[in-house]
């Protein structure tokens, strides 16, 4: 093992708690660590792989993460887990993945499955129990302390009462998947359209950029495949760089790298449930290439299916490729409102900004450390979940994806993003890992506006604390507090709602404040760069439920 990484694995151990630690600061029976660690010994002996419990299956994924950090394989996405990831990666020991994005869409089909079985009901009692400890202990869910006294807990709510049938557990239940085997080569595809030929005409028209809110496949395909044609890709000509490009209009901030794009694109469209209306886009976007379909004849089988010019369904405009992103989902979907993390309270308008920073910092950190990786440990990449994995396909995609990044790759150590837009009076500054920053042209009226309004707001703190603004201190800060406290979720929200009250008095419509509370964001047409084409449609999605609800 390299000296890096010797490091990274013992700042990690003193981050998080490993499974085979010894209680920090057990004096008693009644020390939650000291209790979550006896349950685990008697769940791991009372469980073995393939006739696992719920609560079996996690002592088996947490004594699997433990393990890996004390011998230092762990992938860098391990750092990411929460309990139900946990949970899920005891159901598949000893195999392993080969990456987060094969683990979290397996998570996520696995999930699919199991709802509306009783094992469905344990899940969500799963999820009660480690948001329930979370609060209770007073640590983040994804806490090292926090997930060795969850085992006490599940032990204690009767979650090692049920096995899981073999025939659930991801081995056999996903064998045959298209989360595992990708779609068939085979796939009926529509025949083209009597007016194919005038709709993949129109679909190039170089006409001056249509309305931001369009909302349809088509819409966003064309967007991207001009988004890459703009950056020297050959569009025309390789239909490798469709799916690239429905991806590169649709979810990434500008901060993504290309690199890091055709990866993201795969996972994403393997993410989605099969019953989504948008999966056979995706599927032949996906075939093509393999098929040596040209663009042409593959757009003509676009057009063909009515789901190719219809709005794109809200399940596709999440990113879910990632640990720690299923737990949060499911919690809000049982009604909690906020979530303690590692990194922070999560509350359900930030599930899409928890998984971009996810996505993109993981990217980062990888890129960061590959040099290291060649001198750890080795791990069998060719251990995958299922027995039976269609390696050729696996073979097939990554055939396409150099294809596509040998034309795609500028001089070696180069990065840089999809596309490049023009500097607009207000933008976010995404950079590769997730972080960002505001920037303001006060060159421009709206601009000039917004400086004035943030150096107002540094002269009202200056007059509530009688000091400068410290790196740390909000700017935005709560106005009966007697030292700077940022503004809580619930005080914007009630700032929304008394502004919805009295927008129609302004001429404003209220579903704009509805909206903004329920998504955490409001688009305009001069901060519309800031956000992603998603974001949009998630946006205005949200206005249309609440105009019809008020209706």
């Amino acid at each position: 093992m390299g000296k890096a990484s010797k490091k990274k694995r013992q700042k990690r151990e003193r981050e998080r708690g490993t499974a085979s630690a010894a209680p920090t600061g057990a004096t008693g029976s009644g020390d939650p660590r000291a209790l979550g660690e006896q349950a685990l010994n008697r769940l791991v002996r009372s469980n073995t792989p393939g006739q696992l419990s719920l609560a079996g299956a996690y002592a088996w994924g947490y004594a699997a993460l433990g393990h890996a950090q004390l011998e230092g394989t762990e992938p860098d996405w391990y750092q990411e887990i929460d309990p139900l990831d946990a949970l899920f990666l005891g159901t598949v020991w000893p195999d392993r993945f080969r990456d987060e994005f094969e683990f979290a869409n397996a998570r996520d089909a696995w999930l699919r499955l199991l709802k509306g079985t009783a094992h469905g009901k344990g899940i969500q009692r799963f999820v009660r129990e480690a948001v329930t400890a979370s609060e209770d202990l007073g640590l983040p869910v994804n806490d090292g302390d926090l997930m060795l006294a969850l085992n006490g807990r599940l032990e204690a709510a009767g979650l090692d009462q049920r096995r899981l049938p073999k025939r659930l557990l991801p081995k056999a239940a996903l064998r045959d998947s298209r989360v595992a085997q990708g779609p068939a080569l085979n796939l009926p595809f529509p025949g083209p359209s009597e007016d194919s030929e005038e709709q993949t005409s129109d679909f190039w028209d170089d006409s001056p950029a249509r309305s931001w809110a369009e909302d349809t496949p088509a819409a966003v395909l064309r967007d991207g495949l001009h988004r890459l044609q703009a950056a020297g890709l050959p569009v025309e000509k390789e239909s490798g760089l469709l799916l690239l490009a429905l991806y590169a209009a649709l979810m990434p901030k500008p901060g993504e790298l290309l690199e890091d794009m055709f990866e993201h694109a795969q996972a994403w469209a393997f993410s989605l449930d099969d019953a989504s209306p948008l999966v056979p886009v995706l599927d032949i976007l996906l075939t093509a290439p393999e098929l040596e379909m040209s663009v042409a004849e593959t757009l003509d089988r676009l057009f063909a299916l009515p789901s190719f010019s219809e709005r794109i369904p809200s399940e596709a405009l999440l990113w879910t490729s990632s640990p720690g992103l299923a737990l949060l989902r499911l919690a809000f979907e049982l009604g909690v409102s906020r979530v303690s993390t590692r990194a922070g309270a999560v509350t359900p308008d930030l599930l899409d900004w928890v998984g971009m920073h996810t996505r993109m910092s993981l990217s980062s950190v990888a890129r960061g450390s590959a040099t290291d990786l060649g001198t750890m440990d080795s791990i069998d990449d060719s251990a995958v979940t299922q027995e039976k994995s269609d390696e050729r396909w696996a073979e097939r995609r990554e055939a396409v994806r150099e294809a596509v990044l040998r034309k795609a790759r500028k001089k070696p150590g180069k990065q840089r993003p999809a596309y490049q837009q023009q500097d607009p009076p207000i933008e976010r500054i995404w950079n590769a890992d997730g972080s960002s920053l505001i920037r303001i042209s006060a060159e421009s009226p709206r601009g000039g506006a917004l400086t004035n309004a943030l150096e107002g707001q540094i002269d009202s703190f200056r007059e509530k604390f009688g000091r400068e603004p410290e790196p740390d201190d909000p700017l935005f800060f709560d106005p009966d507090a007697d030292e700077p406290t940022r503004l809580t979720k619930e005080h914007i929200d009630s700032m929304l709602l008394e502004m919805a009250e009295h927008a129609a008095e302004f001429g404003i419509d209220p579903a704009y404040f509805h909206a903004c509370r329920e998504v955490g964001y409001m688009v305009t047409e001069e901060s519309r760069t800031m956000f992603t084409t998603a974001e949009v449609i998630a946006f205005n999605a949200a206005i249309a439920r609440h105009r019809q609800a008020e209706a």
